[in-house]
């Protein structure tokens, strides 16, 4: 079953500089992740997919995520996690999620069951009346994600995951992505530059190099070209 379908996304758009459409379906229940060498055009593209940024005309979506239809409705489909931090700091990580969930509209009983569950689903539930300020960099992204999954989203979006993480930190957010995944049948959309993070955890890759996608496929047919070709994955470095 399909989740989320793009056709022609973007015809142009200036801040994207798309030469010509980035298609790709992302699978119910699989990891996604979409390998882009330039930072901007992952920021501009993941905020499209995010209903933050708006395509031009000539933009066609077919899922149950439209983008140009039902915003309310769409963005409660989502879970979302910005590369900057969006908790406080001051209050502690059971705070930062009932109030997240407030903001959600889930009722007193629901929040009751779903904060505790996402806290030990997450690792994080001896520190859940600890101030976030007193979290390790890892922690944070665990509690990120698990306010993002309050809400049981369709898909969830993620935006560099693991960036600042020391390489302890990278593997403890990908293996709770991969159980995410595989015990939840989560649907997860991730955006990253690191080809080995690509590897570890997704089903297939989309790779954009210069606003068009230039690859589509699984990590391991994408291994198999480069043993063949005696190359790295790459992108296209000429002007």
């Amino acid at each position: 079953m399909t989740a989320f379908t793009v056709e022609n996304l973007i015809r142009h758009l200036e801040r994207l500089q798309a030469r010509g459409p980035i298609p790709f379906d992302v699978k119910s229940g699989e990891i996604f992740g979409i390998l882009c060498p330039c930072g901007q055009d992952r920021q501009t593209l993941l905020s499209l997919l995010m209903t933050i940024l708006f395509p031009v005309p000539g933009f066609a979506e077919r899922s149950p995520l439209a983008v140009l239809g039902n915003l309310g409705d769409v963005r409660r489909c989502m879970g979302i996690v910005l590369p900057e931090s969006v908790l406080d700091p001051a209050l502690t990580g059971r705070e930062n999620l009932d109030f997240h969930a407030r903001l959600h509209g889930l009722g007193d009983d629901l929040r009751k069951k779903r904060i505790p569950e996402v806290m030990d689903l997450f690792g994080i539930a001896g520190s859940a009346d600890a101030r976030v300020e007193t979290y390790s960099p890892v922690m944070l992204q665990q509690l990120e994600i698990a306010r993002a999954y309050l809400t049981r989203p369709s898909v969830l979006f993620l935006a560099e995951p693991t960036a600042g993480l020391d390489d302890a930190g990278r593997r403890e957010i990908w293996g709770l992505l991969r159980r995410l995944n595989r015990e939840r049948r989560a649907t997860i959309i991730f955006t990253t530059h690191d080809v080995e993070e690509a590897e570890a955890i997704c089903t297939r890759v989309a790779v954009v190099d210069r606003g068009e996608v230039v690859a589509l496929d699984t990590p391991e047919t994408f291994r198999a070209v480069m043993a063949v070709n005696d190359t790295p994955l790459g992108f296209d470095d000429t002007a």
